[in-house]
């Protein structure tokens, strides 16, 4: 036997094995010209391309680039010329079939044996699955670390190994503080350890879906929170990490609490029901009108805590075939026997999806109900004054027994009688109901009703829409006041005050004279006498000026207090805080030489007559300047605030105060309190009462004897008028 031949030619045999290699790798390896001029296309080259050798051979590698990376490859031509290679270049090239794919390039020079550059072989590598794959996960990346969801990855020991942006914002840590420590830095203290069981059931392969829990902020606030967590496998499929994602649901147990709060809180029994009619959840009111444990009435049938079960079953089905009943009456039965009669008010409820989960309802005890319609009726019929309903055609629907006296017409006629009938001005009377229907009220609304018996009564009406619970006007409710006694009392008073103030002013005005000629011959005798006046003469004459001069203040505080009640108030905006600085200021020369802190708080606006607002202010003010004489620091404090519908003034001191038994003396004519220690005539306080009065306030002190006081006054909430003013004087 003879031995195998060697290769004659080695150079043959390398050649031919290079060439097997070449047509059998997956890669596309394709030899060109210099000029692009493809020479060579191997198997690969058909897989990845499309084209067949016999289609490429002799064709420009142009073929393959798109038209937007035609100058990539006479770059690439260009650089071989110059012996350089292009190594793992990623670009993109087109397939037979118009499909453009993502490669990797390879490019080097081919040489002939002399060394010259004669052409260039190319090794291309489809990556268009790498591709898509790197930028699938790119794109998951971008979701997960854009989300609001604190998502985060963990070894198996509970080292952090990832943790996105809502993390960061939900716990406080950022990425930097936490990766690479423990995930128990954000469990509470007082929690116990949850991470070896979560692991055994990540080992195991399970998941947990929405297992509810709590973690601890950076700042530690502890927070509730949604968890699922699911197994990281490797490419074996062992488990070697977890994955865990985090909602904050703290709000939600908010919500849930406060709704629960309100269920609770409701005096009417809630109660909510299966598709089956069997109760799911009641509220304390349920329990207390069955009689009956929360333990026991769930799971039960709805039906069974009623007079009428079959009515109560054709109830909450009719729910769920129309979506909602109102008003459905039914009688519930206690297991002491107790009946309530109740109205039920019930509709579906659904999950997020719309689909109908059960029935909530709502029963409203209708007992209390008609207790307080009875005690409503009762209240009315107790009413002195005129009370009548009309219905929007005028027609008067009830009425009180004092209707009837005062009209001396039974209920049977004046109910779906108009109610205009019944007045010396029945247009008048219609235009008021109508205006009530218009505007939702009427104050103060001036008629005159005449009985059947001829006699005739003032009222003043006042009167306002009444509605049902959606809204709807139902009517009016008018209330008369008779006022007929009120209009002759007020009368009488009017007079009787005018001819005292007329009184007073003449009594104040005639003693001027006399007073004016005890001051001048007074004068005369200290001028032309004083020489011939012993001393107990000379103190005597001097006692008499000083108590004429003090008769002449009092005359013209008397005269300024009977011209109060005359005056026409001339009303406008007034602005209070300005107002009672610029008083204050004013005062300065009395306190000269004292430390006097006066704060003057924000004051609501007035409105009212400037001028005599201005005297409201400096008589309080400098009457606290006045009593806090004695004090090292005087402190005077001015606020204001609106309460109940009107505005209410204060001026505080800790002057010399006065003893609260002679409150009531405070604001008399003449009244003095400190008559020896301080100076005045009384008049000041008298002047404020009236002034306030006028503005239709009320003023009143209080104070404790060495403690200071505090008086208040009252004005009604400002109207806007025209002219508004800052409070100076006009």
């Amino acid at each position: 036997m003879t031995p195998p031949r060697s290769n004659d030619n080695p150079k043959q045999g390398d050649g031919a094995l290079l060439a097997a290699i070449v047509e059998s790798s997956d890669d596309a390896i394709i030899g060109k010209m210099l000029d692009g001029t493809i020479t060579s296309w191997n198997r690969g080259a058909e897989q990845i391309y499309g084209y067949t050798s016999a289609e490429m051979l002799g064709k420009s590698i142009s073929l393959l680039s798109p038209r937007d990376h035609d100058d990539e490859v006479l770059e690439f031509l260009d650089r071989i010329r110059q012996g350089r290679h292009v190594d793992h270049y990623e670009t993109v090239r087109v397939r037979k079939d118009g499909k453009r794919i993502n490669v990797a390039l390879t490019i080097s020079p081919i040489k002939d044996q002399a060394g010259q550059i004669i052409g260039a072989s190319s090794i291309a590598r489809d990556i268009t699955e790498r591709k898509r794959i790197e930028e699938e996960r790119l794109r998951l990346a971008a979701i997960v670390d854009s989300s609001d969801d604190a998502i985060l990855g963990m070894a198996l020991d509970g080292t952090v190994i990832s943790w996105n942006r809502g993390a960061e914002k939900m716990l406080g840590f950022t990425g930097e503080e936490i990766i690479g420590r423990s995930i128990r830095l954000i469990y509470p203290p007082d929690r116990p350890d949850e991470l070896p069981e979560i692991v055994a059931k990540m080992k195991r392969g399970e998941r947990i879906d929405h297992y509810e829990t709590e973690r601890q902020r950076k700042d530690h606030t502890v927070i509730d929170v949604s968890l699922s967590v699911s197994p990281i496998r490797d490419s074996k499929g062992e488990v070697v990490g977890i994955s865990k994602i985090a909602r904050d649901i703290s709000g939600q147990k908010r919500v849930a609490q406060y709704a629960r709060s309100l269920i609770e809180a409701s005096l009417d029994p809630l109660v909510t029901i299966s598709t089956e009619g069997k109760i799911t959840d009641v509220n304390e009111a349920t329990i207390r009108v069955t009689g009956v444990s929360r333990e026991q009435l769930i799971g039960a049938d709805f039906s069974n805590y009623f007079t009428e079960p079959k009515k109560a079953r054709e109830g909450y089905e009719q729910v769920f075939k129309r979506g909602y009943v109102t008003d459905y009456p039914l009688t519930i039965r206690s297991t002491s026997g107790k009946l309530t009669d109740v109205l039920y008010n019930a509709s579906v409820y659904k999950d997020e999806r719309g689909n109908v989960l059960g029935v909530f309802a709502a029963a409203r005890d209708i007992t209390t109900q008609k207790q307080a319609s009875q005690y409503a009726r009762s209240l009315i019929e107790a009413s002195l004054d005129p009370l009548v309903t009309i219905s929007a055609e005028g027609k008067i629907t009830d009425v009180n027994e004092a209707t009837i006296r005062v009209t001396d017409v039974p209920r049977e006629q004046l109910i779906g009688a108009d109610f205009s009938a019944y007045f010396t001005e029945p247009e008048k009377a219609r235009q008021g109901y109508q205006e009530v229907f218009k505007k939702g009220f009427v104050t103060d609304y001036p008629l005159t009703i005449r009985s059947t018996v001829g006699k005739l009564t003032d009222v003043l009406y006042n009167a306002s829409v009444y509605k049902d619970d959606k809204g709807n006007v139902l009517g009016v409710f008018a209330a008369a006041r008779d006022y007929s006694r009120v209009k002759q009392t007020t009368q009488q008073l009017e007079s009787t005050n005018t001819e005292l103030e007329a009184f007073s002013y003449t009594i104040s005005h005639d003693l001027r004279a006399p007073l004016r000629a005890i001051d001048g011959f007074a004068k005369i005798l200290v001028e032309e006498h004083a020489k011939t006046l012993d001393g107990e003469g000379s103190r005597l004459l001097a006692t008499i000026q000083t108590s004429a001069a003090k008769m002449g203040v009092m005359i013209d505080e008397l005269l300024a207090f009977s011209r109060l009640g005359r005056e026409e108030l001339r009303k406008q905006n007034v602005d209070m805080q300005k107002l009672a600085k610029d008083v204050f200021e004013e005062l300065e020369p009395s306190y000269q030489g004292r430390e006097v802190r006066c704060r003057i708080s924000a004051l609501p606006p007035a409105t009212g007559d400037s001028t005599l607002l201005r005297q409201v202010w400096r008589n309080l003010l400098s009457n606290a300047v006045k009593f806090t004489r004695l004090r090292p620091v005087a402190e005077i404090a001015v606020a204001g605030e609106m309460e109940d519908g009107k505005i209410v003034y204060a001026i505080t001191d800790n002057g010399a105060g006065f003893d609260p038994a002679h409150a009531n003396k405070l604001f008399g004519v003449f009244q003095r309190l400190h008559s020896g220690e301080f100076e005045g005539t009384g008049c000041g306080l008298a002047v404020v009462r009236r002034i306030v009065e006028r503005h239709g306030g009320k003023i009143w002190a209080e104070g404790k004897i060495g403690e200071g006081a505090v008086f208040r006054f009252t004005l009604p909430a400002t109207q806007s008028v025209s002219n508004p003013t800052n409070g100076s004087s006009r």
